[in-house]
């Protein structure tokens, strides 16, 4: 069985329940991430666009973190609470991949594990070798 190596990104706030990443032979499996900064703040309260910003500047450090480059994202799927927040969503996961973007899946939930949290998202990495 392949060792599993957990990825905790330089000054994030250490959370018991989960590792921010997991590195299983040359994959990275990315925790479903919400707009939180390092400190736990929420960021974009409100703003699906803004907390999609930082949702991928948290994945950003993860993958960096595990020796990858947000090109190396093979697979994303996305959790919105509400259709109408779609649009700010895919802007930002535009710009975060103007070309080849990553397969895709985006699921409207009824809901997150904190009410303000109106996105989360996360991936499969493939590393390099």
């Amino acid at each position: 069985m392949p060792e599993r190596k957990p990825v905790i990104p330089p000054g994030a706030a250490p959370n018991p329940a989960l590792s921010p990443g997991v590195i299983v032979g040359d994959l990275l499996f990315v925790s479903g991430h919400v707009s939180t900064d390092s400190g736990g703040t929420v960021v974009g309260e409100g703003d699906p666009e803004a907390q999609t910003r930082q949702i991928m500047a948290n994945i950003q450090a993860v993958v960096t973190a595990a020796g990858g480059k947000m090109e190396d994202v093979a697979k994303i799927t996305c959790f919105i609470t509400d259709i109408a927040y779609y649009p700010g969503y895919s802007k930002v996961r535009s710009e975060t991949w103007p070309k080849d973007p990553p397969a895709s899946s985006t699921v409207v939930v009824a809901g997150l594990v904190r009410p303000e949290f109106l996105v989360e998202v996360e991936a499969i990495v493939r590393l390099p070798s």
